[in-house]
């Protein structure tokens, strides 16, 4: 995480010193040189909100699915499985992997799904 931080200043850094040079030549105007670097600097910081924010939706996306999915198959341990959803897409992979295989059907009490051959629901704890 230290070396993508350091790429990351790097980049921007690049990216500030070669958005004023050009702003600069055109010009000759060291004003607009730091307007451009300026804009730039918003415009990357916009785009690293966006990318953080969608990166932090598609992991709380990953812990309420792992969440929901290991209740409905009647995991004893199905709350302690939502913190494979912190790795992401790999402990997305590692619980697809790992989770009890079975057919899927809807509880005749509540509706929701269950595993086929679980003594009782786990939502409604109706046999």
């Amino acid at each position: 995480m230290k070396k993508l931080s350091g790429l990351a200043l790097i980049l921007s850094c690049l990216q500030l010193l070669s958005v004023s040079v050009m702003a600069q030549r055109r010009n000759d105007d060291p004003a607009a040189a730091c307007g451009a670097a300026g804009c730039g600097i918003i415009v990357w910081l916009i785009m690293m909100v966006v990318i953080f924010g969608i990166a932090i939706g598609v992991i709380v996306f990953i812990v309420k699915w792992i969440g929901k999915d290991a209740t409905s198959r009647g995991m004893p341990n199905a709350q302690s499985m939502k913190w494979l959803g912190l790795l992401g897409l790999l402990g997305l992979i590692i619980y697809l992997l790992q989770r009890p295989q079975g057919n899927m059907f809807p509880c005749p009490h509540c509706g929701k799904p269950r595993m086929q051959g679980l003594p009782q629901c786990p939502a409604c704890y109706q046999p």
